[in-house]
């Protein structure tokens, strides 16, 4: 069937309110994203002077509920009813406000903002997930939808018909199947028979300890008297049609009636296996002449039978994307979607996709017969499963989109969608953003690209994403360590391009108190301030209100926390840039804040430095783009690295010089430059901290150092003079990290000075810069690289420092040849790595590896 023409192709348009170009760009970047947030800032500049936000945390009980129309729109892990969501919206922001969510999955949020009269940004690296929050977030026309369905039936009625087609056993007439319910076939292991387990017998029995449940028994040896329990320990021989019902073309009434493979009426029993089978099997000899996905699960290698953390010997352990369905559901599945066409070509056509994507779960091999549902976050794959109709399954889908279209008011169509990770918002600003509400990924808990698989398959978008992903996945290599560096990496970017004072609400639906330590840790060092307990909700949609935290109770049920960006000057100190400053004060603090900034941040683009540089300048207007990029050349130097146009070849160049990137990086003198007065600063704080640490562990001697949660709490609330840089920044100067991840001050003379040597010397700052040209893969000089003592004397630091990671990346990748060393130093900083690969085991669970072959001794 060739696709639509463009006269047919006139109902998939729309006269709902329309959104601006170029808002979703499908499983890409969007590249608007900059400009929309830059336009919104010009409306709404951020100005600390007369910045007079001062919002409190969210406290109040709410009532939602799932049961509505726009949450049953499309099936997604972990959603969160988007009305819940609109009271978080309308007490920290007001209209036109900016709200991003950059964990969007389904787009909640997203929703929930432009329902408020906000402007909206949602981020997802899945592109299933992007797609998903763009159809939430889309006005549709349900004339225009309902008109486009019923053309699309139209043009596909016909096949589909085939597809389906049986007869009628009362009258002989045209049918049209229903469903039909097929049972996996078990070998009963007392009498050997080949039982499928639709026609077992249903008996009461008793578990080991006592309680009563119901088992499935041989109907042969139920009939000699015997109960055999036929489960998923006895052979399997693969499923089978068992069970047809369909509805009579020719009058019959009542029109729907049913048969069985094993039907006690003869009629029924050859009307089965003639036409209901007979057609089964003329469609299983014929090739589909259409395109369907034939991915490998997660693009498993062919002699790999399993393919991730979802699949499942004997209940998921299909290999491909086309085998989770029959192929009369494959066949028609591609019909239906060859008729549409592919995401993008415009908002109705999106609509039936959108509504095709809803219901493929549904009409695969995953539909359980009983309950006509699917077992939610897996593959489950039943022994006895129901074979839908996709193009009655779509029709209920858009019934349901028509429904969802009542329910939504959208005020606002300012909303812009990217696909692309949370870890890099290069496109946003800083200090631009609002207010953020957010649920991520917690380690294992939901795998959503290998459940968005199928999906983004069938969509065609790219399934290539993987890598980027943040989750633990044992398979892919991804340890709980990756996971908390990923996260970290999030949230910073969000503390980036959130104002100061704002607020970011995080959900939080993980049972494990390791997990909600973790994540209490990364707010803090990212530098958020958490609001108490007593402002936290729960989300529980199993009741009709919410329930209020209790304490530090880690609960099942999900979790709302509240964080704040705290206000220029309020954690550290801020560079003041007067209006009637002279160029040269003006130029030094300049340096100040791009010093600073680089010191952090080694390796970032100029662009990134800019924004950093004009987001702390207290006063009015912007410094010169020229001025800035002379005082830049001053302190840091430029490093260009060719972009790959895959993994093998390097974009050619051209006049605009896109086929390259620039990055800085402070020069070596600018290492050491040492401010008198912020030293100050950092080493009163550390004093505060040691005497707190000291305190804590007189009253707790079992323990060897303090929390950093508790570290950053103390300092929040004690230290009234902050210096420049984060805690986070400056702690390892001053402090050890023990094998449990607590801090503790130096215990003698010795560390002590190792201490202060290392603040001398800014070896902190020197590992982070030559770590930064390592992984960004900028080639270094001689003149750059350490020598061999001196890497070795760095490996020592992080291993004392807690910087475990970065101790095994300077001995793995930086340059560290071992036969320079002496023997002495060679032992210690062999001993020195394998304690950083210990701790990186025991974090997240990664093998312990074996150090590199030094020299042979005597």
């Amino acid at each position: 069937m060739a696709k639509l023409d463009d006269k047919q192709k006139k109902l998939f348009t729309s006269s709902a309110p329309q959104m601006s170009e170029g808002y979703y760009y499908g499983d890409k970047l969007n590249p608007n994203l900059r400009a929309f947030v830059e336009q919104h800032v010009k409306e709404r500049p951020y100005d600390p002077k007369t910045d007079n936000y001062d919002v409190p945390p969210f406290d109040k009980p709410i009532e939602a509920t799932k049961a509505t129309a726009i949450y049953n729109l499309h099936t997604y892990w972990s959603k969160k009813p988007h009305d819940a969501i609109r009271q978080y919206i309308n007490h920290y922001t007001k209209p036109g406000d900016l709200v991003l969510d950059p964990f969007c999955g389904s787009g909640g949020a997203g929703l929930a903002a432009i329902m408020e009269g906000r402007k909206s940004i949602a981020i997802d690296r899945s592109p299933a997930a992007t797609f998903i929050s763009k159809n939430y977030c889309t006005p549709i026309d349900i004339d225009s939808l309902q008109g486009a369905f019923e053309e699309l039936r139209e043009n596909v009625e016909t096949e589909l018909d085939w597809l389906y087609e049986t007869k009628c056993d009362r009258c002989g007439g045209k049918a049209k199947t229903s469903y039909t319910i097929y049972s996996q076939v078990f070998q009963c292991p007392r009498c050997l028979e080949k039982v499928p387990l639709f026609d077992c017998i249903e008996v009461e029995s008793k578990t080991k300890a006592g309680k009563p449940k119901k088992i499935s028994t041989c109907p042969f040896c139920y009939q000699r008297g015997n109960i055999e329990e036929i489960n998923a320990r006895c052979k399997k021989y693969g499923a089978i049609p068992v069970f047809v019902s369909y509805t009579c073309k020719e009058g019959c009434k009542p029109a729907r009636d049913e048969r069985r493979h094993n039907d006690s009426n003869k009629i029924k029993y050859e009307y089965f296996h003639k036409y209901d089978l007979g057609k089964i099997h003329e469609i299983e000899s014929s090739r589909i002449p259409y395109w369907y996905p034939r991915d490998r699960m997660m693009h498993a290698p062919e002699n790999q039978e399993c393919w991730g953390v979802k699949w499942r010997s004997g209940t998921s352990n299909f290999k491909t994307v086309d085998e989770l369905f029959t192929k009369r559901n494959l066949w028609a599945l591609a019909i239906i979607k060859n008729a549409i066409g592919n995401p993008g070509e415009g908002q109705i056509s999106d609509a039936l996709l959108f509504a095709l994507q809803g219901i493929l779960l549904i009409n695969s091999k995953m539909c359980r017969a009983e309950t006509t549902q699917t077992q939610n976050g897996t593959y489950y794959l039943p022994a006895v499963f129901k074979e839908l109709v996709p193009l009655r399954s779509m029709g209920t889908k858009i019934r349901v989109i028509s429904e969802a279209s009542k329910e939504r008011d959208i005020i606002s169509t300012q909303v812009i969608i990217s696909t692309q990770s949370a870890t890099k918002l290069e496109n946003i600003p800083s200090n631009s953003v609002d207010y953020i509400f957010t649920d991520p990924p917690y380690a294992e808990n939901v795998q959503y690209g290998e459940l968005n698989f199928i999906w983004e398959s069938w969509m065609s978008f790219d399934t290539h994403w993987h890598d980027e992903e943040i989750i633990v996945n044992d398979f892919r290599g991804k340890s709980e360590l990756d996971w908390a560096n990923m996260m970290r990496k999030a949230m910073g970017e969000c503390y980036r391009v959130l104002k100061p004072g704002r607020w970011l609400s995080l959900c939080y639906h993980d049972t494990s108190e390791g997990t909600w330590s973790l994540i209490q840790d990364i707010m803090a060092e990212t530098g958020y301030i958490s609001d108490k307990s007593d402002s936290a909700i729960f989300i529980d949609t199993g009741q009709k209100s919410y329930n209020q935290l209790v304490a530090d109770k880690v609960n099942k049920r999900d979790l709302v926390i509240n964080f704040r960006k705290p206000k220029q000057g309020e954690l550290t100190s801020d560079v003041s840039i007067l209006d009637n400053e002279d160029k040269t004060t003006f130029d030094d603090k300049v340096r100040v804040i791009i010093r600073e900034y680089l010191n952090a941040n080694p390796g970032e683009t100029k662009d990134r430095i800019y924004d950093e540089v004009i987001s702390r300048m207290v006063r009015k207007g912007q410094m010169e783009a020229h001025d800035f990029d002379s005082i830049l050349r001053q302190i840091a130097e430029e490093v260009k690295n060719p972009i790959m146009k895959n993994l093998f070849e390097q974009k050619e160049p051209d006049l605009f010089g896109s086929h390259e990137i620039s990055k800085w990086y402070l020069k070596e003198t600018e290492l050491s430059v040492h401010d008198d007065a912020e030293s100050a600063k950092e080493d009163k704080a550390a004093e505060n901290l040691e005497t707190f640490i000291k305190e804590h562990l007189r009253k707790n001697p079992s323990e060897e150092g303090v929390h950093y949660s508790d570290l950053f709490e103390q300092y929040v609330y004690s230290v009234k003079d902050k210096p420049r840089r984060q805690l986070a920044e400056w702690l390892s100067d001053y402090f050890y990290k023990t094998e449990d991840g607590t801090w503790r001050p130096p215990s003698s003379e010795e560390e002590e000075k190792i201490k202060s040597e290392g603040r001398a010397k800014g070896t902190g700052r020197r590992i982070k810069r030559y770590l930064a040209l390592i992984e960004q893969g900028v080639a270094i000089t001689d003149k750059e690289r350490p020598s061999d003592a001196t890497l070795a004397e760095w490996i020592r630091h992080c291993k004392r420092s807690g910087l475990f990671e970065q101790g095994k990346l300077l001995y793995e990748k930086g340059g560290l040849n071992l036969d320079n060393l002496s023997e002495e130093v060679l032992v210690t900083v062999e001993e020195d790595y394998q304690v950083c690969v210990r701790m990186l085991a025991r974090i997240g669970n990664a093998p312990e590896v074996k150090p590199k072959r030094g020299r042979k001794t005597s």
